[in-house]
């Protein structure tokens, strides 16, 4: 069989240094000598995705909030400092009461967040207002520009190599009306008309019968191109529905409608992410090693290659998954990677919507 190649689009960007603003303060008031030095970080842009898995208590590898601030008291006694962040005319205030003992230096994250922001389609300029309190008034404040990304943009890496790949599994959702829908189709086809995934014994006929019922809905490859691993690089990509409406998906988008749709009936997808593709993979039952690859770029293959092989596409595409899994693995392993839904969802990477 012909090696198949299939390149992802993705949009470069290259994500611009935080903000920092630092303000040493001498805090008066009644006689008061207190003095706090403070720093405060703002990510330039805001992907809404992270912010909602932030405030929702996701821990991002080396982000601890879209605001962070470095409080520093400089004098021997404890005072009591308030922070306000907003996203003007989006979001707001977030507001945290930071209490610093004498001496000490205390860091403190914020994420403001709102369900406005889930639906921003566009790249869109907006302001963050920072304020902080010391005994009622107002002892430091910025208004600094950023802009607001769209939802459906995925970054790879936002300030490191792939420190953000594992925010693609707030892209399956399994409970997108559309899933449900090709779900009902899919059971149909069985002869029990139920989908069982592990509790029943036909797991490779319900897989076969999800994946042509995507098939009969003419979804097709669209191909484009991506280069995976470098800082900034970010990519729209398509939620269920899209796909589905749109009829195309290239490789990310047919793997999240995929895996969306075996996270629905219980099984373990996995997202495996190969230099310049993505594939879909399944574990055959519940915390097992043994994975089924499936290819899904091949969903909308022409009916006569079928006819001219005598191989269905569902088998052409296990074939080809677990070929192009393995070509991976043996070129480069440390540019495989599998981003295991199940083990997400326990870190607090939900569905964005």
């Amino acid at each position: 069989m012909k090696t198949l190649t299939f390149l992802l689009l993705i949009c470069l960007t290259i994500i611009p240094k935080s903000y920092s603003q630092d303000s040493t303060l001498n805090l008066n008031s009644h006689q008061s000598s207190e003095t706090v030095r403070i720093t405060v970080d703002v990510e330039e842009e805001f992907f809404p995705v992270i912010a909602k898995l932030l405030s929702e208590g996701y821990s991002h590898p080396y982000l601890d909030g879209l605001v962070e601030w470095k409080l520093n008291n400089l004098k021997s006694d404890s005072i009591k400092v308030i922070l306000y962040c907003e996203i003007q005319e989006w979001v707001n205030p977030v507001v945290t009461t930071v209490f610093l003992a004498p001496l000490e230096t205390k860091q403190i994250a914020q994420t403001p967040f709102g369900k406005n922001l889930l639906n921003n389609r566009s790249t869109t300029p907006a302001s963050v207002l920072l304020k902080a309190k010391f005994r009622d008034e107002i002892v430091f404040e910025e208004t600094k520009n950023i802009k607001i990304r769209p939802t459906d943009d995925m970054i790879w890496s936002l300030h490191y190599p792939w420190d953000s790949k594992e925010l693609i599994a707030a892209w399956v959702m399994p409970k997108d009306e559309v899933v449900e829908e090709i779900l009902a189709r899919a059971k149909e086809k069985l002869f029990n008309r139920t989908l069982s995934g592990y509790l029943g014994n036909n797991l490779m006929g319900e897989l076969k019968a999800i994946f042509n019922a995507v098939r009969n809905l003419k979804v097709s490859y669209v191909n484009s191109s991506m280069s995976f691993g470098q800082i900034g690089f970010t990519q729209r990509v398509r939620t269920p529905q899209e796909s589905i409406r749109q009829r195309s998906a290239n490789c990310i988008d047919g793997a999240v409608l995929f895996a969306s749709l075996f996270e629905n009936i219980g099984l373990e997808p996995l997202i495996v992410l190969l230099p310049g593709h993505a594939i879909v993979g399944v574990r055959l039952s519940s915390n097992s090693q043994q994975v089924l690859f499936i290819e899904t770029t091949l969903v909308g293959r022409n009916m006569l290659k079928s006819i001219v092989t005598l191989q269905t596409t569902f088998d052409a595409a296990v074939e080809q998954g677990l070929k192009v899994y393995n070509d991976a693995l043996s070129t480069d392993p440390t540019n495989v990677y599998i981003i295991d839904i199940k083990s997400l969802r326990a870190k607090g990477i939900y569905p964005i919507w």
